[in-house]
């Protein structure tokens, strides 16, 4: 694999990284949710959990205040 590989796979960690997003816009209630959820799953600064994405969206820690508006859920229809 060549460096410039290497970089370009880093900068993507760095733009998925929910709590990298957070950390560069402190302000955002959104980016905060998210950022909770990822570190709640197992994410770091440095880490992301392999699937967390789908862990954070079938949680089931019904207490947690952010349960109902944590990120990454199904889609629902209304009729």
């Amino acid at each position: 694999m060549s460096a410039s590989n290497i970089n370009s796979i880093s900068i993507a960690l760095v733009e998925n990284n929910p709590i990298r997003q957070f950390a560069a816009n402190p302000n955002s209630r959104v980016a905060a949710m998210k950022a909770k959820c990822a570190e709640c799953m197992g994410c770091n600064l440095d880490h992301m959990e392999r699937g967390f994405r789908a862990s954070i969206s079938e949680c089931s820690s019904y207490s947690c205040p952010l349960h109902s508006f944590r990120p990454f859920q199904a889609k629902t229809t209304s009729r």
